[in-house]
């Protein structure tokens, strides 16, 4: 028999097998991790000592860097939760408890990284004067505190308590289990040695390559209604078909999230909706399953709202900032936060109001309520993620328990949870930690959809309530619709006048004389444009050219148009996409008359070529990159000189190479790499740099980057590379 079983699972994750050690390691874990563990019949269910649990990995092996390709590489947590939970690890009592942790085998800033956000992924805030912080009363602190020692079966454990690690930081042999040994041969590549094999794991992912969802969707394109509650998610973080437990409100013609899960990258595309489109996310909690997608949503060209109550943002934030490794005043800058009351109706917009309730759970938890109300309907939607069972916590009101919660504490939860509403979606996924469908029998909403879990709910669930259904991705409830067509053209003509703020309204309308148009996923824009002779204004949904994604409101391939240059041919609908084709010639026209052409044309040749800049391929509108290239300023320099910039500047080589000085240490860079970011950043590591030949570079003003979160985190992302190379 083999001393080492290897088997690639898919792009960026693998499984190594160990039987001498009984070590099963999980290399790499993305999200959905799990998910493939489970397709590939790596985890499997048994049953021993009369206890039925699962099989599965009991190591996980985490790259090096946070981020391949823009998507999380380490997002450890449900792998965690399935060893704990799942296989009984962690369970008192439990006969797979045998007292052994699970082990994280990584550099020690990823394992320190992936410990503390664990943590703050099974506890949540953790005390009460951070509860108090955030407007709890002391009374319901108490409550809370309670609940949650409850969940960690009487204590919270330190996450070295909890879980054992094997720090890998350069090519020397480790020892991990008994003769297993482990070494690091480059950036993400490792090998594991027993005996007389060798296996060598690469955790890399090659160029334009992704993790990939372990379920197939099909593309839709969302109408954009006055109000509607998509259904974008039934599965919950172990279902290996459906995505975990979400929804989308259009609310005046707005995507708004509720929850952002494992794969919404993949979501948005399969609906036709840009990142730049979405205008918020309602969100519950932090686990994984509602978590993982605000990785995604911090890559926008501009701040997203995020609606939460503060206990939940308190609690969120911390988990983003273990996570991705900056302060929480850091994650602050990424969205445009609303803060809202427990209990309360708080408006989002002249229609639609929200109340979040807070819901027992092992994080911190609110769920939702919104109410519909436009003079001659009102529509009410309750999202219930996640919940906690009737049994489970009615027994932890024993006041014989040392943690125990009051009668009045229970009765609350559960008026929220049985609240009157037309359509209500419930976490029925049962168990220790979720809602139980029976207690729901008596509920009055006219439409209860049952959802969070890994299997089909039988027949005799869904007659437990009279008006229980489930639902499949992509369906709707509670529209109200609204014309696609004036929505549409309304949003263009609102982006031509951002573009042309001295032409007048009629003068753009006239523009505007063909109706909008929609394509599928694979299809070229320009193709068509070329032979008809108009120009696409990118309305809804996502275009691709080499690897880079352009914001709704863009006129593509505006530029050549305009030249009469030929057009690429490499912008590509990535999903369904919906343009209006805006006239070549009356446009152009309208420039000249105006005396607009030159200067537009040069205005977006310079827009094309900062886009060339890895930094600035983050949803950027022309608008932001417009006012880039008015501050920005080439410099030269000699070769060997020292490279300085002004106070609040940065710097893109275009030309030449950079060599970064850090005692012994040092890191040559060449086109397109950031410089100045020790000077900005460098708040505990510092370099310097000096160049190796002539230089030619542009500065660029650092507060206008860091106003777009997607390059804001290009630049704290592109300092710890650099900084993880000085000092390794």
């Amino acid at each position: 028999m083999a001393e080492l079983i290897y088997e690639i699972l898919a792009p960026g994750i693998s499984w190594l097998e160990v039987p001498k050690a009984d070590l099963r390691i999980l290399c790499g874990c993305p999200a959905d991790a799990v998910k493939h563990l489970t397709i590939k019949g790596k985890i499997s269910v048994v049953t021993e000592n009369g206890a039925t649990f699962e099989t599965g990995p009991n190591a996980i092996l985490l790259a090096d860097n946070f981020l391949q390709n823009g998507l999380p590489a380490n997002m450890a947590e449900f792998p965690v939760l399935q060893m704990f939970y799942k296989q009984g690890q962690i369970i008192p009592n439990h006969p797979n408890n045998k007292g052994e942790r699970p082990v994280l085998i990584g550099n020690a800033k990823a394992v320190q990284s992936q410990l503390q956000y664990i943590y703050c992924g099974n506890y949540g805030l953790t005390t009460p004067e951070e509860l108090i912080d955030c407007g709890v009363s002391l009374e319901d602190a108490t409550e809370m505190m309670a609940m949650k020692m409850q969940f960690a079966f009487g204590s919270i454990k330190p996450p070295d308590a909890l879980l054992s690690t094997c720090i890998v930081e350069d090519s020397g042999w480790h020892r991990l289990k008994d003769d297993l040994l482990v070494s690091r041969k480059g950036v993400n590549q490792y090998q594991f040695k027993m005996g007389l094999e060798c296996i060598d794991v690469d955790l890399r992912l090659q160029n334009a390559e992704t993790y990939p969802a372990p379920y197939k969707l099909s593309d839709q394109w969302l109408p954009r209604d006055r109000f509607a509650v998509w259904h974008t998610g039934e599965g919950d973080g172990w279902d290996r078909f459906r995505p975990c437990m979400a929804s989308l409100l259009m609310i005046e013609g707005e995507p708004y999230l509720i929850d952002a899960g494992p794969n919404l990258h993949y979501t948005l595309e399969v609906l036709g909706i840009s990142l730049s489109e979405i205008a918020g996310i309602f969100h519950t909690h932090s686990h994984d399953d509602h978590f993982a997608g605000l990785t995604n949503l911090i890559l926008s060209g501009r701040k997203i709202r995020y609606y939460s109550s503060k206990l939940v943002r308190h609690s969120t934030f911390q988990k983003l900032s273990a996570l991705i490794g900056l302060p929480t005043q850091e994650i602050e800058k990424y969205f445009d936060f609303k803060d809202l009351e427990l209990d309360e109706w708080s408006s989002i917009s002249k229609f639609v109001q929200v109340k979040p309730c807070f819901s027992p759970h092992p994080v911190d938890t609110n769920i939702f309520f919104f109410r519909y109300e436009d003079g001659v309907k009102t529509q009410t939607y309750a999202h219930l993620a996640d919940i906690i069972s009737s049994a489970v916590l009615s027994g932890m009101k024993n006041p014989e328990s040392k943690y125990h919660i009051s009668e009045n504490f229970y009765k609350k939860i559960f008026d929220n949870y049985l609240q009157t509403t037309d359509v209500k979606k419930i976490d029925a996924g049962g168990g220790m930690i979720h809602g139980e469908v029976k207690d729901f029998a008596d509920d009055k909403s006219r439409k209860i959809i049952l959802a969070h879990s890994s299997s089909p709910f039988s027949q005799d669930e869904l007659k437990i309530i009279e008006s229980a259904c489930t639902v499949k991705f992509g369906s709707s409830d509670l529209r109200v619709p609204m014309s696609k067509e004036k929505f549409l053209k309304d949003k263009a003509l609102q982006w031509l006048q951002e573009l042309f703020p001295t032409l007048s309204k009629g003068e753009l309308k006239k523009l505007m004389k063909y109706p909008t148009a929609e394509i599928t996923r694979g299809q070229k824009l320009l193709f068509q444009a070329h032979e008809v002779e108009y120009i696409p204004l990118l309305l809804t949904g996502q275009v691709e050219q080499d690897g880079m994604f352009y914001p709704v409101g863009t006129l593509l391939g505006e530029a050549n148009a305009l030249a009469d240059l030929p057009l690429s041919q490499k912008i590509v609908a990535v999903g369904p996409v919906c343009y209006l084709p805006i006239p070549k010639n009356p446009y152009k026209n309208l420039l000249k008359v105006h005396k607009l052409l030159k200067k537009r044309i040069s205005l977006l040749n310079g827009c094309d070529y900062l886009r060339t800049f890895p930094m600035l391929q983050y949803g950027l509108c022309n608008d932001q990159l417009q006012s880039l290239l008015k501050k920005s300023e080439p410099i030269s320099f000699k070769k060997n000189q020292p490279v300085l910039f002004p106070d609040n500047a940065l710097g893109v080589i275009e030309s030449g190479e950079v060599q970064f000085l850090a005692g012994n240490k040092t890191l040559k860079v060449t086109d397109k790499s950031v410089l100045g970011l020790s000077n900005i950043l460098g708040n505990s590591f510092f370099w310097k740099e000096k160049t190796t030949t002539k230089c030619q570079v542009l500065c660029l003003p650092a507060e206008n980057l860091f106003q777009a979160p997607g390059v804001r985190w290009f630049l704290q992302r592109t300092y710890q590379d650099y900084n993880f190379q000085l000092s390794s």
